[in-house]
C-alpha cells in the first residue's frame, strides 16, 4: 500500500513516498530498491524517515489493523523525497488500481486543488524575508472555505514526520503544499520566459525589478532569489493589500448593484456590511456612520471598529473601481450613482475582482441567472407530408427542412427592427419589454453575420436533429435557444402520443398488445420516413413479433415489393422460422443457411420470390458479394448487438448491403461501451452521429470518463427518436406478466476447493511481485478466471476425471435445488459461460437423475437447437433439466416453459445475465419465475 508524507520547508517542501507491506514480514515498509522498482517512473532521492505512528509493543501496526493498547511511537520507513512538481505529476498519474493508503489519497485530493487554483489564475507573485521572491496562492471566499474543510480533515499520518517537535497543525502542512506546488508549477511553465520591464519604471528601480522577475521564473535554489530588495517588498506588500483578506471577522463590506426602471435614470451602487455567517443579512452602512439601529447594535456586538473597517475597505474598492471615487469624497458614503457603461464594468469586471478579495457583491438577479446573451429561435417543419407507404428515395438524413428562425436578446424574442434600434443604443445594457439584458458590440456583429449566412430556408434533417441536441449551430455562430417543431418532425422528436396507431393486420394471426401495436407504428413512421428505427424493447415483450407486424402491414398496403433481408443469430433462425409460421403464415419465407444454400443467380432469383429472406450473421461475411448483389427492400438485424465491435468483418459487411429501409431488434442497444451504441446508429442512419474518432472525441470519453451530463444529455436527444426502449417491469406496459424473484444462494467451499483455492491465490502473490503493467493485469485476470474454475468444481479447473460427488459446495446445493423443481415437475434453465464444463455437468445430472438433460452450446448444429427447444418447450414428458451456455443460450430463444433459472457462474456483465434470464421471464409465462 503506497502513502506519502509532506515536509514542509521554508518556502518549498517534498513529498516522501513510502509502499507499506501487507505481508507477514516484519519490516513494515518495502527498501529502497523495491520502492524504486515499485514506482519506476518517480524521480526521487531515496532516504530513511522517522513517522509517529500507532504501535503495539514496539512493533508498529498495519493498516489494517487495530488495537485499544497501541501508542504513538517513532517508526523508521525507507521512503523517496520528491520534489514539489514531481510530486504534482505523481499524484495525477497514480494507476487508479494501486492500493493508496488515506494520507496519499488526501495528497491526491490536494493535488487537485493545486490545479484548480492554478486553472482559476487565483495566485500572486510575492517578495518577503522569508521566501524571497515566491508565487503564492490566493484563498478567498469559497476556496477560503475549501481549505478550512480539508486542513480539518487532513488525515492524522500526514502529520506524523519527525523530528519536528510537536506535529504540525493541519492548515500548516497543507498550507506549505499548495505554495510550494503552486510556486513550482509557475516557475515550471516560465523556465524560458525572459521579463520585460515598462518603461515607467524608474531607472533606479529598474535593476531590482529585472532581478526580482527573473528569479520567480528561476528555480528556488537560484542564489539571488532571495536578495529581493526592501524598497520591492513594501511595494509588494501595498500593491497586494487588495487581496488581503482579514481572517476570522464577522462582518464584510459588501456591495449591492440597483438597475432602474428608467433607462435614463442612472443605476446605484449602495454599501453595506454583510454577515459571514448570515449572507442575507445586510446592515445599510447609513446606520454605521450614525451609530444607531438594530443593525448597528449587532455589528457593534460581532465587530470592532466596524466605521475604520468600512473606510478602508471602501478606500480599497475605489482602487479597483475608479467610479466609486466621487461617492467616497463625501464624509459618510453610502451610495454611487453610475452610468450604464460604468453598471456593466461593475458587472464584468470589477464585481468579481471585489468578491474573490472577499468582499461581498449583490448583484441584479437577471444578471446571475441571465440566459444566452444573443441566440437564435428555431421553427422546424417538413417540406413533404409523405403519402402513407411510400418513402421516397431523397428521404432519410437528407431530407430538406424548413425553418424559420428568430432572434432572442436574453430571452425575449426581438425582430429585425427592434434589434437594430437596439444596438443603434451602442450600449452594453439595454431593456427588453422591461428587463435588462447584455447586448455588446460583439452580439452586433455576430447577428449581422447571422442574417447573411442564413438567406436560405431549408436545411437537412440530420442538420435539424443536431440542433435539437445542442451539438450544431446554423451559420453565423450563434447559439440555439430553443427549437420547435411541426407536422410530422413534432411526432418524430416528441414522439409519445404524436404517432398515429396503426390497426393490426388482417393477416395476423392473434392479438397484438396495445404496446406492441404502438411499437409497429413507430417502426412504420420512421421506415416510412427513409429513417432506421431500434426497437430496444426488454427481452420478451415480443419484438419479434412487433418486426412482423410490420412486414405484413407492409404486404397488405402493397408496399412490400421486395424481399427483406433478415440476419439473426443461428440459435434463433429456427425461432423466427416457428413464430412466422405461426403469427404470419401469409409471408413468404425463405431459410439461406447450411452447406447446401443457394449462392449467385440461383440465390438471386429465389429470393425474389419471397417476402423475407432470413440469413445468420456468420453469412455476412462469407456470402457478402452476394448479399450486396441484391437489392433488398429492407434489411433486419436482430440482436443487433452483434455488430457493437464497428471495426470486424461482420460490421462493415452487414453496413455494405443497400436496402429501402433499415430495422435494428436488440435489447441491449449498449451493453459495455457507447462505442456500441455507435456501430447500431451508423447501420441504421449512417454518417448521423459523425466518424467513430469524432463520436469517440464529443461523447464517448467525456460520458465514460467523465460522466459528462451535458454530453450524456446531447447524446439523449440526438438517438433517442430512433430507439424505442420499453421494460417489463412497467406496469403501464405490461400488467399481466407474473413475477420474477431473485435471490442470491451462498455456498461453502468443500475442504478441496478451499485447499486449492487458497494455492492459486499464493501463485499469483509469487507471480504478481515480479509483474509489471499488462502483464500484471493479464495474471490478475486469469486467476479470476482460474478462481471461477474452482468454485464451479475442482474437476473444472484440474481436469483429472474424478467422480464430482463430494467435492464442491455449489454443486451440492445445484442438486438438492434441481431436486426441488423435479419433484414438482417443473422445468429448469441452468445456465454455465463455459461450455465445456456444460458438457460435464450434463453427463453428471444425466446419471444422478436417471433422465436426460438437454444442453444447447454454441457447438450445437441448428436443426438440434430447434429439436431441443421443440422438445422442452412442447413435449410433457420431455427433460425437466436444459442446460445452456450463456452466449449460445441466452439470446433469441422462447422457453417459457421453465420457471426456475440457475446461473451457475457468475458473467462479468449483468445485462448478458439479464438477457439469459428473459428465456423464461417473457410473454408466454404463466408462473412466477425464481431466479
Amino acid at each position: 500500500m503506497l502513502h506519502g508524507v509532506w515536509r514542509p520547508e521554508t518556502g518549498n517542501g517534498s513529498l516522501l513516498l513510502w509502499a507499506e507491506r501487507l505481508d507477514d514480514n516484519q519490516e513494515l515498509s518495502l527498501n529502497a530498491e523495491d520502492l524504486q522498482q515499485r514506482l519506476p517512473l518517480v524521480k526521487g532521492q531515496s532516504e530513511t524517515i522517522s513517522l509517529l505512528l500507532p504501535s503495539v509493543d514496539g512493533r508498529a501496526l498495519r493498516s489494517s489493523e487495530s488495537s485499544d493498547a497501541a501508542v504513538l511511537a517513532p517508526t523508521c520507513v525507507n521512503a523517496l523525497a520528491v520534489s514539489p512538481s514531481d510530486a504534482m505529476f505523481q499524484m495525477l498519474t497514480l494507476d487508479p488500481e494501486e492500493q493508496m493508503g488515506d494520507d496519499l489519497l488526501f495528497w491526491q485530493i490536494a493535488a487537485r486543488f493545486t490545479l484548480e487554483l492554478l486553472a482559476r489564475e487565483r495566485y500572486v507573485p510575492a517578495a518577503d524575508d522569508r521566501n524571497g521572491s515566491s508565487w503564492q496562492p490566493v484563498l478567498t471566499g469559497d476556496d477560503r472555505n475549501r481549505f478550512a474543510r480539508m486542513a480539518r480533515a487532513i488525515p492524522p499520518v500526514c502529520r506524523a514526520l519527525l523530528p519536528h517537535g510537536s506535529p504540525p497543525s493541519g492548515a500548516t502542512v497543507l498550507e506549505s503544499f499548495l505554495q510550494a506546488t503552486i510556486d513550482a508549477l509557475c516557475r515550471q511553465s516560465l523556465q524560458r520566459w525572459e521579463p520585460s520591464i515598462p518603461p515607467r519604471v524608474s531607472q533606479g528601480n529598474r535593476a531590482q525589478a529585472y532581478i526580482w522577475l527573473l528569479t520567480l521564473a528561476r528555480s528556488r535554489s537560484d542564489p539571488a532569489n532571495g536578495k529581493v530588495d526592501q524598497r520591492l517588498r513594501g511595494a509588494m506588500k501595498k500593491w497586494l493589500q487588495p487581496l488581503q483578506v482579514v481572517a476570522n471577522e464577522a462582518f464584510r463590506t459588501c456591495f449591492r448593484l440597483e438597475a432602474p426602471s428608467n433607462p435614463r435614470a442612472p443605476w446605484v451602487l449602495r454599501f453595506f456590511l454583510q454577515s459571514v455567517e448570515d449572507p442575507g443579512m445586510l446592515v445599510p452602512v447609513g446606520q454605521i456612520w450614525k451609530q444607531r439601529g438594530a443593525g448597528w447594535q449587532h455589528v457593534r456586538a460581532k465587530q470592532g471598529r466596524p466605521q475604520e473597517k468600512l473606510l478602508a475597505d471602501l478606500g480599497l474598492a475605489m482602487r479597483v473601481f475608479q467610479p466609486l471615487e466621487r461617492a467616497l469624497k463625501t464624509a459618510h458614503p453610502e451610495i454611487a450613482h453610475l452610468s450604464v457603461q460604468q453598471a456593466y464594468t461593475f458587472l464584468r469586471e470589477a464585481g468579481p475582482i471585489l468578491e474573490e478579495s472577499g468582499m461581498g457583491v449583490v448583484v441584479p438577479h437577471w444578471w446571475t441567472k441571465r440566459r444566452q446573451g444573443l441566440a437564435a429561435r428555431i421553427r422546424l417543419r417538413p417540406d413533404f407530408e409523405p403519402t402513407n407507404g411510400h418513402a421516397p428515395s431523397l428521404l432519410g438524413m437528407d431530407t430538406l427542412v424548413r425553418y424559420d428562425w428568430q432572434l432572442s436578446l436574453g430571452g425575449k424574442g426581438v425582430n429585425p427592427e427592434e434589434f437594430a434600434r437596439l444596438a443603434k443604443l451602442n450600449a452594453p445594457l439595454v431593456r427588453v419589454r422591461g428587463e435588462w439584458v447584455e447586448l455588446n458590440p460583439e452580439d452586433v456583429e455576430r447577428a449581422q453575420k447571422f442574417w447573411d449566412k442564413n438567406e436560405s430556408d431549408t436545411i437537412s434533417l440530420s442538420k435539424a436533429l443536431s440542433l435539437a441536441a445542442g451539438t450544431s449551430d446554423l451559420d453565423g455562430d450563434l447559439p440555439i435557444e430553443s427549437v420547435e417543431t411541426e407536422g410530422w418532425l413534432n411526432a418524430l422528436f416528441e414522439r409519445d402520443g404524436n404517432i398515429p396507431d396503426l390497426p393490426q393486420p388482417d393477416s395476423f394471426i392473434g392479438e397484438l398488445r396495445p404496446y406492441q401495436r404502438r411499437g409497429v407504428s413507430w417502426m412504420h413512421f420512421l421506415v416510412d420516413r427513409g429513417l432506421g428505427p431500434c426497437l430496444a424493447d426488454d427481452m420478451g415483450l415480443g419484438k419479434t413479433i412487433e418486426m412482423t407486424s410490420l412486414l405484413l402491414h407492409m404486404q397488405e398496403n402493397k408496399t412490400l415489393t421486395g424481399p427483406v433481408l433478415l440476419i439473426c443469430p443461428m440459435s434463433v433462425v429456427g425461432n423466427w422460422q416457428h413464430e412466422l409460421q405461426r403469427f404470419a403464415p401469409s409471408l413468404r419465407v425463405m431459410i439461406h443457411h447450411g452447406a447446401g444454400r443457394l449462392l449467385g443467380d440461383a440465390f438471386r432469383q429465389e429470393a425474389l420470390k419471397h417476402d423475407l429472406v432470413i440469413s445468420t450473421y456468420a453469412l455476412t461475411t462469407r456470402d457478402r458479394e452476394l448479399f450486396e448483389s441484391m437489392e433488398w427492400q429492407g434489411v433486419v438485424l436482430d440482436e443487433a448487438q452483434n455488430v457493437k465491435n464497428s471495426t470486424t468483418k461482420q460490421a462493415q459487411a452487414v453496413r455494405s448491403i443497400k436496402a429501402n429501409f433499415r430495422v435494428a431488434l436488440t435489447g441491449t442497444p449498449v451493453e459495455n461501451r457507447l462505442s456500441e451504441l455507435w456501430s447500431i446508429m451508423e447501420f441504421l442512419n449512417p454518417d448521423y452521429l459523425g466518424s467513430a474518432d469524432r463520436f469517440r472525441k464529443n461523447f464517448a470519453l467525456p460520458i465514460e470518463r467523465g460522466n459528462d451530463a451535458a454530453s450524456k444529455a446531447q447524446l439523449r436527444t440526438l438517438v433517442q427518436p430512433f430507439i424505442l426502449r420499453r421494460v417489463k417491469t412497467d406496469p403501464t406496459i405490461i400488467s399481466d406478466l407474473p413475477e420474477k424473484l431473485e435471490m442470491k444462494v451462498y455456498c461453502s467451499l468443500m475442504p478441496e476447493q478451499a485447499s486449492l483455492y487458497e494455492a492459486v491465490v499464493q501463485d499469483m502473490l509469487q507471480q504478481i511481485e515480479s509483474s509489471v503493467g499488462i502483464q500484471r493485469k493479464g495474471l490478475v485476470l486469469s486467476t479470476l478466471t482460474k478462481l471461477k474454475q474452482v468454485c464451479n468444481h475442482p474437476e473444472h479447473l484440474l481436469r483429472e476425471s474424478k467422480p464430482l460427488t463430494s467435492r464442491s459446495g455449489k454443486l451440492a446445493r445445484l442438486e438438492e435445488m434441481l431436486d426441488e423443481v423435479m419433484a414438482a415437475d417443473d422445468r429448469a434453465l441452468v445456465f454455465t459461460q463455459y461450455a465445456e464444463w456444460g458438457k460435464t455437468l450434463q453427463q453428471y445430472l444425466r446419471e444422478r437423475t436417471g433422465k436426460d438433460v438437454l444442453f444447447l452450446h454454441g457447438g450445437t448444429p441448428r436443426h438440434i437447437r430447434d429439436r431441443l427447444v421443440h422438445r422442452f418447450q412442447t413435449d410433457r414428458r420431455g427433460p425437466n433439466i436444459f442446460l445452456l451456455s450463456l452466449k449460445a443460450g441466452g439470446t433469441g430463444l422462447n422457453l417459457t416453459r421453465a420457471s426456475h433459472v440457475f446461473h451457475y457462474d457468475r458473467w462479468w456483465n449483468p445485462a448478458v445475465e439479464q438477457q439469459a434470464t428473459d428465456r423464461a421471464f417473457r410473454i408466454g409465462q404463466t408462473k412466477n419465475v425464481q431466479v
